[in-house]
């Protein structure tokens, strides 16, 4: 004869694996994400300080006119 309160342990037990295993997707993905976003904000302060660089260099050949 089985224990139902083992069946129960055992159920408890694999839905909380299951869970921690979801949330370790997601932390695993929103890790990625932020990866992901970093890039894309290093990518846009490199273009920002080039287009800075470049309005510096028009400003100062319009003052040498």
């Amino acid at each position: 004869m089985q224990n139902p309160d083992a069946d129960e342990e055992r159920h408890l037990a694999e839905e909380a694996r299951r869970k921690a295993e979801e949330a370790q997707k997601r932390a695993e993905r929103a890790a990625q994400k932020m990866e992901d976003a970093m890039k894309r904000a290093k990518l846009a302060q490199e273009q920002l300080k080039k287009a800075q660089a470049e309005a510096e260099k028009l400003k100062n050949q319009n003052k040498k006119t």
